[in-house]
C-alpha cells in the first residue's frame, strides 16, 4: 500500500509543473464522476481524496479569475 501511495505522490507530483487553472477544473471534474462510481469501495475513495487534496494543493495559486475561461 505504502508503494501506491508514493507512486501517486511521485505522478502527482510531476504532473503538477505545467498544469494550467483549466487542468484543475478538468481533473477535479474527473475526479468527482470517480468518487460518485466508487460508492462503498472505501479503500477506492480514501484515494481519491487523496488525489483531490494533491490536487488542491497544486492548483492553490490560481486566482478566481483564472478559471474565468474554463468549461
Amino acid at each position: 500500500m505504502k508503494k501506491v501511495v508514493l507512486v501517486l505522490a511521485m505522478g502527482a507530483f510531476l504532473f503538477s509543473c505545467g498544469k494550467s487553472a483549466c487542468d484543475c477544473v478538468t481533473e477535479q471534474a474527473e475526479i468527482a464522476k470517480e468518487m460518485a462510481a466508487a460508492k462503498g469501495d472505501a479503500d477506492k475513495i480514501k484515494e481519491l481524496t487523496e488525489r483531490s487534496t494533491e490536487l488542491a494543493e497544486s492548483c492553490k495559486d490560481f486566482k478566481e479569475e483564472d478559471f474565468k475561461d474554463c468549461k
